[in-house]
């Protein structure tokens, strides 16, 4: 699970196949100061996959990176992307990135085409949206397993974790269990397999 093969055929690609750029990231690690200059790299299955520099002005960023269209030769670009704030509920401001495609204040742009856009822009969708009922059920089971320290999604949660109320234990262990039955018997519906088969 997580690899992908249980996407449906024909969908849109996905905000997690992409290069993206993240100023919740970029807050975290505080480069976000004016006149920072760096460098961002990704990888894939381990390995390098590009990397971009970057230069930070007072209200922008300058992103820095070559790119190659169609197996065609390779192009520099040089692109800015403007900063926007917003005041948070409880003080202080919170930064974002304006989209130079449509101008939507947004947290992440993607390197799905020859600039940094927006989701929307590049016409992008989560991974998410596009499981099927069985995966996503299954997903929500994944998830809880992995809060109570469960690494295998065939595995069952049995130790509890350090400082993890019992009640609050057991109580993820039944939602676990809840979404994992309702998965399980979701696919095999779909697939036309009697239920009472599965257990």
């Amino acid at each position: 699970m997580g690899s992908g093969q249980y996407l449906r055929f024909g969908t849109k690609e996905t905000t997690e196949s992409q290069r993206r750029v993240d100023i919740r990231f970029l807050k975290k690690q505080g480069w976000l100061i004016p006149n920072t200059v760096g460098t961002l790299s990704w990888t894939s299955r381990g390995k390098p996959s590009g990397n971009i520099n970057y230069h930070i002005g007072s209200n922008h960023m300058v992103l820095d990176y070559n790119i190659q269209i169609n197996g065609g030769d390779w192009q520099p670009i040089e692109q800015t992307v403007f900063f926007n704030w917003t005041p948070c509920n409880f003080g202080g401001r919170r930064q974002w990135f304006l989209c130079p495609g449509c101008g939507r204040r947004v947290a992440v742009i993607y390197g799905a085409g020859r600039l940094f856009l927006c989701r929307h822009c590049h016409r992008l969708t989560y991974g998410s949206q596009q499981e099927t009922r069985p995966f996503r059920l299954l997903r929500r089971s994944r998830k809880i397993k992995e809060r109570l320290g469960v690494d295998h999604p065939m595995d069952w949660p049995t130790v509890k974790p350090k400082g993890m109320h019992r009640r609050t234990f057991n109580e993820l262990r039944i939602q676990a269990l809840r979404y994992e039955d309702l998965g399980w018997t979701s696919a095999a519906m779909a697939l036309g397999i009697p239920t009472d088969r599965l257990f």
